[in-house]
């Protein structure tokens, strides 16, 4: 189970007023690092991700299914997560659909969603610039 100030910290992120989460693949050969707006934690600690633009990252996902995710932000210092997991492209659905429709809401109709990203989050980590132990859970 993630702990909820990491689910707290990837809740509702979107577009303009919030940090840029980080989304890292791979295909057979060839690192990929994409930066998102739109992400939003679900109840049962899953991720779903906006796709707007990242055609390369669903061909990864697409053959390899593992992903890292990161967000950085500044609270009294700098602090952040980074999560593994597993993640499938949705392009249908009840979730898919309401989540486009929260996005395109959200920024005022300017950006429609192609596809979502569901990341089945695994590891969670802490970016908190600290010594010692940083794996969360």
């Amino acid at each position: 189970m993630i702990p909820k100030d990491v689910l707290r910290a990837f809740d509702n992120l979107c577009y303009p007023d919030k940090p840029l989460v980080w989304v890292a693949t791979c295909s057979e050969d060839e690192p990929h690092l994409v930066p998102v707006c739109f992400v939003k934690a679900l109840n049962d600690g899953r991720l779903l991700i906006g796709n707007v633009f990242i055609k390369r990252t669903e061909r990864n996902i697409e053959s390899n299914p593992r992903v890292a995710v990161g967000v950085a932000f500044k609270r009294e210092g700098w602090d952040g997560y980074l999560l593994k997991g597993r993640a499938e492209v949705l392009r249908e659905g009840e979730s898919f659909e309401s989540f486009k429709r929260e996005v395109l809401d959200r920024s005022g109709g300017k950006r429609e969603l192609s596809s979502a990203l569901l990341v089945d989050v695994e590891e969670v980590y802490s970016l908190a610039p600290k010594k010692g132990k940083k794996r969360v859970v």
